[in-house]
This record gives structure tokens, sequence and C-alpha cells, in this order.
């Protein structure tokens, strides 16, 4: 049966409790989102903190209720999460919380929608209205949907269901454009994502805030992160918010806010000492060109232990509404305010009501940057603005960037990074080169400008190669051609008559000179690698990034064993194309080199960390590399023709056979997996689809594996190492090898340990004949990015073995004191995990175990269950009672009831606190 992997849910009242609601009642809203019969009214808040960007280095708890952060400092289910951490693993944060901001005016009256400090942006009640992750094109949770797929342009494969079309479908869980498929072209963002849908139309909204008029908004909020370390310290924020209502929304603004709070959670200062500014300015790239960087930051004014991040909220792109604003690209900050806590609006103290919130949005204001004696308990909000005549279906888009580095400069250079990738890249889809020619990027049709009253369309108003006359003031623009009807022709995809125009020469002139400048002074020539629209590229996309691009890491898990660990991995890496390097074909080439295993030992994970956060770069120790034979060819290296790439050890040493696809209780089932491999003619299915439907009966076509069902891990198996030959009409699939790799460094039983499998490729020359070959070493993704932890434990005991050796069940540590729980990988409590110390069982039966634990007056204080079969020979207890205690010193007595005719077992143990 298909699992529902949800984040978390929550039940209303307990929402209620949390926030202290009114319990006053309000109109249903005039459009609500959509609902099926799986409708759910509680919808699906998420509210355990188990949803954070930690790909990079800057960590951020993202929720699909307005709150962007976790709230660290409050008593929340969330705030254990990452904040705003930087660097990942380290307890500094630096963002309290954060939330969108819309303000407008229905019909004559004020609103404005916030994220944070009101969250009046909620889920819908759906159970789809959750939040959804996807990592490297694949959706991580809820793993529902076997055929989805978000490869993006220029990725070959970027039209994922052959359609002809790309990105159409967004990720949340339905067949938004028809065809019968779910999210089966959703575009990843960044190298993790969480998507969602948000509503302040609700009735949950209307009750919680009773005084704030909706505007009828859905906002659908991507936030992502990349594991390469240009971006390392930058979130992407993407928001689609759409009137969804049935009115006009007039005079939109829209904002961003942001409470920092920038401390440590061990043992920092909890003053209230940061400091606010305002950067507006060109930064210049290792490229040489300048980029634009308005960013709203925050730093930390204490004067002890201070932490040294400035952490900042940066604008990439706000929609355009004029016919010299319809670049491809815009941005500007028309406000920026910082909000002292505890203080009114007329003392710069935060807006509390809906008027004084619109009133600071609308103001063309920047308020100066805080002086060093005056820290405090700050807030900071930018907004842009306004937009017109947001007409119910009308979406505008809002993108941001959450950006930190060392000190003001580190900042700016993370501005650099994340301004590039904001803005994108250019890319000939439409295989056409006369579009997209001169740098003459953007298309322009008759009657497509907004309305103007009588006399010939304003485009004949415009020049070819400077059509946004912004910057141009008073100076005669020389020599340049204007719009006429010889260079006006007939679109053949839509039968008007259109030109390509050069429509972001403003940013252009920008980018070479580092300030708004006049385009009259430069020929369109001169711009050089400040061009956009050249060599037949006419579409831009933004979030793409220019850097070297590592192969994608593989899929990873870990056996335990007594101490002892094996890593097994799959062969993925070696078949993605490197979309940087195109042969004559059209096609990527693959440039897989190596894979790598890591390892991370005696780790003790910061306060704010969840027990599966990441541990920092430093940490990483690389244990074992693989790499293909391969050499550096003549020409690329003058000293040799033939200089080893690595240590070439070829991979063959590491493969791997997994011991299901000759054991002989699987006879017949290769052959049973070949038809149902060959049934899928299209290759859909990137794993094995689920042997029955919701209602329990088989899903057809799966009716040969039945006899199966009970080894799910075996189906995916043979389902993998299973090939399909193309022919006439279907579509290979390839089948899957495995690797693997015994660790015994350093693996003692019991103690926590993290491994990770990542892969490598090489530089790549490209000699007249098109062909690619290795030129070095090349990149590989960041270890912590692709990592899953174990314990080493003994092994479960076998009837024969008790028999032989007789019974050796014991716990440590014990005594278990202070000291010997510290030293026994102790951790920092979390929500999930309160105390933060073990204990273990070690050498329990290879059976199914009952482990009862009393006090000595015979009070039973916990149960245990334990698999010995597939969780080996331990377990271990975290002191709690089952009453949700944490338990006093004393002598503690235990039971361990086994079935398969194993005798009970008692003992005792003992703790000192």
């Amino acid at each position: 049966m298909t699992r529902y992997l949800y984040c978390c849910r929550f039940p209303l009242f307990a929402l209620f409790l949390l926030m202290g609601v009114p319990a006053s009642a309000w109109a249903e809203p005039a459009v609500p989102p959509p609902v099926d019969e799986t409708s759910d009214p509680d919808g699906i808040h998420v509210l355990d903190g188990s949803c954070v960007l930690n790909m990079g280095e800057l960590h951020v708890n993202i929720t699909n209720h307005g709150l962007i952060g976790s709230q660290y400092s409050m008593d929340v289910p969330y705030a254990s999460a990452p904040s705003g951490q930087w660097p990942g693993g380290s307890g500094n944060e630096y963002l309290w919380g954060a939330g969108l901001w819309v303000g407008g005016r229905i019909a004559g009256e004020v609103s404005v929608t916030t994220g944070q400090l009101d969250r009046e942006l909620r889920p819908g009640p759906d159970l789809m209205d959750t939040i959804f992750e996807a990592q490297n094109g694949t959706i991580v949770r809820p793993n529902v949907f076997d055929h989805a797929t978000g490869r993006r342009y220029p990725d070959y494969s970027a039209d994922d269901d052959h359609d002809d079309q790309m990105d159409e479908d967004f990720l949340n869980g339905r067949d938004d454009d028809g065809d019968g498929l779910i999210d089966e072209d959703f575009a990843q963002l960044g190298d993790q994502m969480f998507v969602c849908d948000m509503y302040d139309d609700l009735p949950l909204v209307r009750e919680m805030y009773p005084d704030h008029r909706p505007l009828g908004l859905r906002v659908r909020q991507r936030a992502f992160t990349w594991f390469q370390s240009d971006l390392e310290n930058v979130v992407g924020l993407d928001f689609e918010i759409s009137n969804v209502g049935i009115q006009t929304i007039e005079d939109v603004y829209l904002g961003f806010f942001a409470d920092c709070d920038i401390q440590s959670r061990t043992g920092g200062s909890n003053e209230p000492d940061d400091l606010a500014g305002f950067f507006d300015g060109a930064v210049r790239g290792e490229n040489g060109l300048f980029y634009r960087a308005e960013i709203a930051y925050m730093h930390d004014g204490a004067a002890q232990n201070r932490l040294p991040g400035y952490f900042g909220v940066m604008l990439i792109e706000h929609p355009t509404e004029f016919i010299g604003r319809d670049a491809p690209f815009h941005q500007e900050i028309n406000s920026f305010q910082a909000f002292a806590t505890n203080a009114s609006v007329n003392q710069d103290g935060e807006p509390t009501n809906d008027l004084d919130r619109y009133a600071l949005m609308a103001q063309r204001h920047q308020d100066p940057n805080t002086p060093v004696d005056e820290s405090s308990d700050l807030k900071v909000l930018i907004s842009s603005g306004p937009f017109n005549h947001v007409v119910p279906g009308k979406t505008l888009t809002y993108r941001l960037a959450l950006i930190v580095g060392d000190g003001m400069q580190g900042m700016l250079e993370t501005a650099v990074q994340a301004g590039k990738t904001g803005f994108g890249r250019f890319f000939n889809m439409d295989y056409d080169w006369d579009t997209g020619q001169r740098g003459r990027e953007t298309k322009v049709c008759l009657g497509d400008y907004r309305p103007w009253d009588g006399g010939e369309d304003p485009i004949y108003g415009h020049r070819l190669n400077f059509m946004n006359n912004d910057c141009a003031g008073d100076f005669p623009i020389m020599f340049q051609d204007m719009v006429n009807d010889e260079n006006i022709e007939a679109d053949t995809d839509t039968g008007k008559r259109c030109v390509w125009v050069n429509m972001d020469n403003c940013e252009e002139c920008f980018r070479i000179r580092g300030e708004d400048c006049n385009p009259g002074m430069f020929h369109s020539t001169y711009m050089g690698p400040a061009m956009t629209g050249v060599n037949g590229r006419e579409t831009r996309m933004p979030w793409s990034r220019y850097a070297e691009i590592p192969p994608p890491s593989p899929g990873i898990r870990v056996v335990p064993g007594d101490n002892q660990v094996e890593v097994l991995w799959d062969d993925r890496s070696e078949y993605a194309y490197d979309t940087n390097y195109y042969s004559f074909g059209g096609y990527g080439i693959y440039d897989f080199e190596s894979y790598q295993v890591w390892k991370v030992h005696h780790w003790t994970r910061p306060a704010g960390l969840n027990p599966g956060a990441t541990p920092p770069a430093h940490k990483w120790g690389l244990i074992a590399e693989f790499d293909i034979e391969n050499y550096i060819e003549e020409g690329v290296n003058e000293a040799s023709t033939r200089l080893p790439l690595g240590r070439n050890t070829g991979l063959d040493v590491a493969l791997y056979t997994p011991g299901c696809l000759s054991d002989p209780r699987f006879e017949g089932l290769a052959e049973a997996m070949q038809t149902v491999v060959d049934t899928d003619v299209q290759n859909h299915w990137i794993s094995l689809p689920s042997l029955r439907q919701h209602d329990g009966s088989v899903t057809p076509g799966m009716e040969i594996l039945v006899p199966w069902e009970s080894y799910p891990d075996v189906l995916d198996t043979f389902f993998t190492t299973t090939a399909r030959e193309a022919a006439t009409g279907v579509t290979a699939k390839r089948a899957v090898r495995y690797y693997h790799y015994i660790d015994r460094e350093s693996t003692h039983n019991g103690f926590q340990l993290y491994y990770s499998v990542v892969a490598t490729d090489h530089l790549m020359w490209q000699n007249d004949d098109g062909n690619w070959f290795p030129a070095g070493s090349g990149v590989s993704e960041d270890p912590g990015n692709n990592f899953v932890s174990t314990t080493p434990r003994t092994d479960s005991q076998t009837r024969q073995q008790l028999d032989d050796n007789g019974r050796n069940i014991y716990v440590y540590p014990n005594p278990a004191t202070r000291e010997s729980l510290k030293e026994y990988l102790a951790q920092e409590p979390t929500f999930a995990d309160p105390t933060g110390v073990r204990v273990t069982w070690a050498n329990l039966p290879r059976a199914h175990n009952t482990i009862h634990i009393f006090t000595e007056s015979a009070d039973l204080v916990q149960t245990i269950q334990h698999d010995g079969f597939s969780e080996g020979g331990s377990t271990s207890w975290n002191l709690m009672s089952r009453n949700g205690q944490e338990v006093t010193s004393g002598i503690y007595l235990y039971v361990v009831k086994s079935d398969g005719g194993f005798p009970d077992f008692q003992g005792r143990f003992t703790v000192i606190k």
C-alpha cells in the first residue's frame, strides 16, 4: 500500500492553545482553495521542525504557516530546529523568524497579509497541503509519485514527461496540467527545495486574526539551497503570489520582514544587541563586472563573544509594471525600515495593525544604519511597489535570497553569487539563432504593451538596442535604429508582428560601470561580456548556476555490525550528463571520475540541532576512494602523453552483488520482475510502483509479484538490477550496479558514526573535432549533503550460540554516571531527545524482545521493544520514564523476555547523577 509521509500533522485545538487563538468565528472565504474527498479540516501544519534546508552552510527551518525560521527561544515543537544557523552545526543563529508581507487595497480598504510576526498565511485543508521536499530532481517527501522528476534546463532531458513542455507541473501533489500525471515535471530549484501552498483567506486565519481583512491570496513558496561552495551561504526564496479572490487588488506592495536575534544557543549572550543596516550599490564580481545589490542586513553588536557573520535579506527580482521597466529583470527596494521592540510606531517601533503596516510599506524611505552604541532587539522590513490592478487570476513573482558572510565584505561576496544565480542564464531554448542576437533578448509584439490613447503603437517610440530608456535621461542616443516596420516580422507561433529588442540595456550598462549610467555613451557591441541574449540565447532561466557542477551523489545505505560498518551505494552518479559540456550532437557528456567515502566519528551536536543534523564540513575525513582508470591525454599535459588521473583503482574492486539475487527463497522473482519491467516501455517508473492501491487491491500489472510482497526491499533490488533493451517504441532501462566498502577503523560498538559517499568529476578539454577529454581533477559534492548515521552493535545471539556460550546480556555504561554518560557520546538535548544520553543493552537474542525496566521496589519504569532480526543485538534507552520524566539516581532492574524459546534474562544496572 502506498504510504503518505508527512512532515507533521497537528490537531486544530492544539494550534489554538499554542497560538492563544480567540474562539470567535468569521465568514467563509469568498473563493476557498480546492478540497476533495480527502479533506481534513485540521490542515497539514508542519510544526515538528523537520523541514530544514541544510545542504549548504546556512541552515534554515521552513514551514507552511508563514514562518521562515524556528523562533528558537520559544517553547514550541519546532524551536529545536536550526532557525538561521551559520555555519551549519555551530549552534550560532542569525535568524529568529521571518516572513513575506503583501499589502494592498480592495475597494479602497487597506489590508496587509503577513507571514511574521502574525502568521496570516496557512495551508489549505487538503491532505496534499503539506510541505514537499525535492533533492536533485527527485521528490523526497511525501514520496508517493514514482514517475515525478524535476529536471530543469539546461539538462537535456528537462522535458521530463516528453510532452514538449518544461516545468509545467508545480510540486504540490496535484495534476496541475490535466494530463493525468502528478508532479511529473516540477522544476527543481537549487539542490534541496521545499515547496508549499499557503492561503490568507481560510476560516482558521479569519478566526485567529479577526481584525485582519484577507486579500484573497494564494502564495506558492519555494525555498531552496545548494551544496556547492560558491552558494553554500545562500538560501533562495521564490514566491508566486496569486489573487484567487473575486476582487481586484490595487496598489500592491511586496515586502519581507525579518527578526534576527543573532546569538549562540550554547552559552552565548541573550542580550538584545543587534545592529541593522541597508546596502544599495554595486559589488564587483570575480569576472570584473559589477552586480547590483540591495540588502537589508543585521549583525551582532555584542561587546563580548561577538558573532562574526553579517546576515542579509537581498532582493533578487520583483514584478515590472511600466513600459520602461518591462526589462526581463528588475530590482528596486522602495523602503527599508528598522523597528525597535516594545516601542510605538511613532517611536520607530514595529507596526501592529494593517494601516500602520501598509503605510510603512508604501513609504519611499530608508532608515539610517544603527549606530554601534545603539544596538537593540531590532527587526527589519523591505518593500517594493506599487503594483496596480492585480485582477483575479493574476500572479506576481517575488524573488529574494537570504545571505550570510564573514563580516560585511564576506556578505557582499555572497551577494554577488546570489545575484548572479538569481538573475540566471540565457539559453537558446527555441534553437533559433536569429533570436537572441546582438544582445536583443526580448520579443515585443504590436499590441502587447499596455493601452494607449489613439495614435500608433508605442513600440515605435523605442530603439532596438536601447528599448529601456529609464537611464538615458535627456542624453540623445545617436546612431541607433528606431523600431520600425522594416524590422518587425510576423511571429510563426502567434501570428503577431513582433521584433527582438535589447530590453535590459540599463542593467548591462550598470554591470560595466558599477553605477546607473547613460547607455547613449556606449554602442551595444561595447557591452561585451555584460550583454545578454547573444548567440541565439533568447530565454532567461532564473536561479541558474554558472559554476562547475559535480555529478549527483549516489544512493547510500549502511549496515552496522560488530565493531564494523558496511557502506553500500548505487551507480547513478556515473550516468548523469554534465550540462556544462555539450557535444556537437547537442547533448551533455558523462564526466564521472570517482566515488569518495567519507566518515565522521566522535561528534557532539551543538544545541539547536536535530538528531538528523549534518556534521560540519571540517569534521569529515576521507577513508576510501575508487576511481575509473583514465589518463590525461596528449596535448593537455605537455610533459606526458598518458598521465594517470587519480589512483586508477577501477570500480570493480568495490563491486557488490546483493545476496538476495542468489537466495533460493526468491527463485522465479527475476523472471517475474523482467515481465513487469518489460511492460513499462516508456520508462515512466523511477522506482517499483506500489503493489497495492489505497483500498488494498492489487495494482493492475503487479499480480505476478504478490508472492514476494512481504519482502519490499528485495523487490526494489530486483527492480533496479533488471534491464530492458531498447527497441522500436521501447525505451531502454539500464541495470543498476552496487558498490560497498567495509570500515573497521575506529568503529566501536555503541558510538554513533556518520558516513557519506559522493562522486567527483574532472575538468574537460574539447579538441577541434568536438570530442571531450579529461584535463585534470574536477569537483565533488560536500559530504554533508549525502550522509547517513549508524551505530555499530553486537550481533544478535542465536539459540545455538546461547547453548554453546550461555547468556551474556549486559548494559553499558554501568554505572551510568555523569562522567561515563558524557564519555558515551552524550548529545545536547532536543525536543525529540530530551536527555541526549543513553545506556545500551548488548548481546540480545535473535528474536522479538521486550525489555521491562523496574525500580528496586518493582515499579515499572519503562518498556522497550526490540527486533533482534533487523536491529542486531543492541538497543538503547534515554533514561526517560514512561511518564515522560528523567529517571533519578538508583539501582534499576530489568527483565528481557524473548520469543523463539529463549529463556527470560534478569539483570541490573546503576544510575548515579
